[in-house]
């Protein structure tokens, strides 16, 4: 999974372009409405804590290796 390109929360994170991340859980908050949300490890030392699942893309297996 990656941040799609132009959003405003990878520059938040501080996330660089086009890296890409492990899916650590997704879920959606318990008030009506609310977007799903996802928490995403790029590194060891970089993990995206809820965020919304709509800032990101899924990548293909090809393009993690």
């Amino acid at each position: 999974m990656k941040f799609k390109d132009g959003s405003k929360a990878r520059a938040n994170w501080r996330v660089s372009d086009g890296m890409a991340g492990m899916v650590l859980a997704r879920y959606r908050p318990p008030q009506d409405g609310q977007p799903e949300r996802v928490d995403v490890v790029f590194t060891e030392n970089l993990t995206v804590w809820g965020e919304r699942a709509s800032e990101f893309e899924i990548l293909p297996p090809e393009k993690l290796q």
